[in-house]
Formats: C-alpha cells, sequence, structure tokens
C-alpha cells in the first residue's frame, strides 16, 4: 500500500483516539518519528505494517483506507469542583510561608544568574519550570528573561497538578504576556517525564489527553486577564487529580496541557506554538526549585524527577535545583521539639550521583555540578520588622516562625496535633528567634548542564 494510504489511517485513528502521532508510533513500533518517516517517503517492512495495524486493533487484512470504526468517548464525569484533590500539603501552612518569608524572591534571583550562561538558538529563548507552584518565580524569572533577551521569542513551559497554585500562575500571566509580547507559555499536569515533551506515556492516559489553545485577542493586560479569567471553569472540569492508592502520590485523572499566546503574535510565533504530537523538549534552562519531598530518597528522587528533566535539556542548556539544605535556625526550632530530626539527610552530592547512575551512557554528555559550600549555599529570612524579634515576641510572630519551619521540615499534621496542644513549641521558637536576632533558612543549589559541543 502507498505510504499516504498508511498515514491517513494513521493520522484518521490518532486524531478519533486523541493520541499524539509520535505516541502512536512509539506505542506501535518503539519509534517516536514513524509517522515523520512515513511523510519523507520511507518504506517499512510488512512487519511493521502488521504492528501498526495490531495497534490500530485492525485486523491483518483490514483494507487500505477504510477508516475504523471506534465507538464514542463517554461523556466526562460531572463532578462537584469543591470535592477536587487540594495537594499533598497544607494549603494554609503554605499560604502563610509564602507571605512571610523571602524564599520565592531569592529564588529567583539565584536562577536569574543562569540567564548569563544560556545560548539560546532560534526560534527561541525555551524555559521549563518543574513545579510552578503559585507562579512568583516565574513570573520573576521571566522578567529577568525580558531584561536579558528582550527581543527574542520565549517559550515557556511548566508543571503543575495543584488546580490552586494553577489559578494564582494565571494572575500573573497578563502581566508577563503584555511586556513580552512574542511569548508561548505552556502549563500541564503531566508527570515529570512527561512534561517537557508534552506527550503522556501511558495509551489510556494520551487517549484522553485535553489539549487547548487560547490564542488571546486585544493588547492589554486587562484584554488578557478578562479571556484567561473566563477558563474557571474548564480547570474546574478538567484540571483534576488524586491520591494514587499504590504510591500514595498525587496523580492526574486527565493530563491536560494549555498553549496561551497573543493572537495578534501568531504568526510570528508560529514555528514555536507545540503542536500534539510534534513537541520537543530542548530546553535552555530548567528550574527544578523543591520538586520532591524533602524525605525522600535520592533513588526516587534521581529516577523520577531529575534525570527526565536533565534528559530535556538541549547541548548548552542547564538544570538549576534548589533544594532545602537545613543547618539553620529554622531546624534548631524543630530539633527542639523532635531531637534528632533531620529531613534534610539527603545532599545535593549523593543527588547527583543517582543522577548519573540513573542516566547510565546517556548523560556522557552532562556536566554534573555540585560546586563548594560557599557557592552553592544561600540563605532567605523571614521578613519580620526589628521590633517583632528584639523585644518581646508576640504571639504572632512566634506562629509565623513555627509555620514556616514546620512547613520547610514538612512535618506531617498528624505529628503536630500532640506538639500544639501543649504549647511549648511556641517557647521552643521564642527561644531560638531571640539566640538568632531573627529566622533565616537555608537552601542549596546544584547545576546539571549539557556541553554546547
Amino acid at each position: 500500500m502507498k505510504n499516504d494510504q498508511l498515514i491517513a489511517e494513521i493520522s484518521d485513528y490518532c486524531r478519533r483516539a486523541g493520541m499524539a502521532e509520535s505516541t502512536f508510533g512509539r506505542r506501535a513500533v518503539n519509534d517516536g518519528k514513524l509517522v515523520q518517516r512515513l511523510r519523507d517517503g520511507k518504506r517499512i517492512t510488512l512487519d511493521t505494517l502488521e504492528r501498526i495495524r495490531a495497534q490500530m486493533g485492525a485486523p491483518d487484512n483490514a483494507t487500505p483506507g477504510v477508516a475504523l470504526v471506534r465507538p464514542p468517548d463517554p461523556p466526562p464525569e460531572r463532578r462537584d469542583p469543591r470535592t477536587n484533590f487540594r495537594f499533598f500539603e497544607n494549603r494554609q501552612k503554605y499560604l502563610l510561608f509564602v507571605h512571610t518569608c523571602g524564599e520565592k524572591r531569592v529564588i529567583a534571583q539565584r536562577v536569574g544568574l543562569e540567564l548569563a550562561a544560556i545560548h539560546p538558538k532560534p526560534p527561541a529563548v525555551r524555559l521549563f519550570d518543574a513545579g510552578i507552584g503559585d507562579g512568583t518565580v516565574l513570573a520573576r524569572v521571566m522578567r529577568a528573561m525580558h531584561g536579558r533577551f528582550p527581543h527574542m521569542p520565549f517559550y515557556v513551559a511548566g508543571k503543575e497538578i495543584s488546580l490552586e497554585d494553577i489559578r494564582l500562575t494565571l494572575e500573573k500571566l497578563p502581566d508577563r504576556l503584555c511586556e513580552h509580547p512574542a511569548s508561548v507559555i505552556v502549563l500541564t499536569n503531566m508527570y515529570y517525564a512527561e512534561a517537557p515533551w508534552l506527550s503522556p506515556k501511558s495509551p489510556s492516559a494520551a487517549s484522553s489527553m485535553i489539549w487547548h489553545e487560547v490564542p488571546l485577542s486585544g493588547d492589554s493586560s486587562a484584554d488578557f486577564e478578562t479571556q484567561i479569567s473566563a477558563l474557571q471553569p474548564f480547570l474546574e472540569e478538567n484540571w483534576r487529580a488524586s491520591v494514587s492508592p499504590r504510591s500514595g502520590m498525587p496523580i492526574y485523572e486527565r493530563p491536560v496541557v494549555l498553549v496561551f499566546f497573543r493572537e495578534d503574535h501568531r504568526f510570528l510565533l508560529d514555528s514555536v506554538i507545540p503542536r500534539p504530537g510534534r513537541t520537543e523538549a530542548n530546553f535552555d534552562l530548567v528550574i527544578a526549585s523543591q520538586p520532591y519531598r524533602a524525605k525522600s530518597s535520592a533513588t526516587f528522587r534521581a529516577r523520577r524527577i531529575v534525570a527526565p528533566l536533565a534528559r530535556a535539556l538541549r547541548a548548552g542548556g542547564r538544570l538549576i535545583g534548589i533544594p532545602s539544605h537545613g543547618h539553620d535556625p529554622g531546624l534548631e526550632i524543630i530539633q527542639a521539639v523532635w531531637p534528632g530530626e533531620n529531613p534534610f539527610s539527603v545532599s545535593r552530592h549523593e543527588l547527583l550521583r543517582a543522577v548519573k547512575y540513573e542516566l547510565g551512557s546517556a548523560g556522557g554528555d552532562l556536566n554534573f555540578n555540585a560546586y563548594a559550600d560557599h557557592r552553592s549555599i544561600f540563605r532567605y529570612a523571614m521578613e519580620a520588622l526589628p521590633n517583632e524579634v528584639t523585644g518581646s515576641i508576640g504571639t504572632s510572630t512566634a506562629f509565623a516562625a513555627w509555620n514556616a519551619a514546620v512547613y520547610v521540615a514538612q512535618i506531617e499534621d498528624d505529628r503536630l496535633t500532640d506538639v500544639t496542644q501543649s504549647g511549648r513549641y511556641l517557647d521552643a521558637t521564642r527561644d531560638v528567634l531571640r539566640r538568632h536576632n531573627g529566622l533565616w533558612f537555608n537552601d542549596e543549589s546544584y547545576v546539571i548542564s549539557r556541553r554546547r559541543d
């Protein structure tokens, strides 16, 4: 049969199944570029044809060019948005922490230093944020990118599974699109091994993927905000997560991709806008800020998070990882209440060794930079007025400091119940604040870079 006939069958199947062509190629013959090779005129064997037929569910003697019949998809389940999974962390602790401590501002400054070391290539500067959170770090880094590359198109992609964080991130997009109109911003809830390529690994997930383009009309942040705010019902219906009964980790119910760009820049950004089944990673900069639980093992972090992100780097690209380091007054508060507690037992050195092992020969062109402590470790502080920690420390200040300490150390809520009932946690917190005349925390950084040659 002719290539055109087979391509038509595959395209029709992928359209009806909601599957990317690259995903189909991987599932059928372990070749994500299968369809592209067919379009280029490449020939295939009868064995390959049979495997393609089997993937589409057709018999070996199926008539070429005849559309395959597939039962219609069931309508999406309608549920009360209020029952949506929130996240695996305490939301109140998170919000109090980000509004009383300057971690996100300091992290953005540290990430911004990496912009001087990247070497973007056409058609765009490519950035991936492996855990957007509320979008504060991403928005600050995009401001720095605009300052350094004011006339280059941006392709900015980010992963976030929390609906609430996506809402907060969307609030920051209008200003970014107004200041830097040549921007394509992509948000997804896929896993770390999927998100850079916008391609689910599971065939069932790929078939249910929602790919939603949002071309924004107008030329003001107010115009963009109105259109982005109108997405709330869509998000409540589709940006859903639950807890895996096997691992206890948050998982998406359906993979979702949101693609934002300005309609008046569609022509300029045509080669930058991603399409289903035709998305590459090749990022100039990857941000991995607090992407894993503090108590997770080095093997888990390497295999599930850091190694897949390292594979997404282009030549000359850089991945900056930022986890908590400990050895600070915040940890002293924790150890005063729970002696011997140390949630930061996995160092950056141990993690990078695990990543090297996980990547094997695929990491041969990567550099793993742990750096010396004076370059790697940086601090951020709880932003309190001087008189709040030098004089009589009020309950609100002590509580904010305690909340920050237990949030950074990721102490589970059930462990806090007995401690908070006694009230001794506030005494321990006040004691640390007086001894150090304030409260600060240490983060550490490492960089994985791909050689330019």
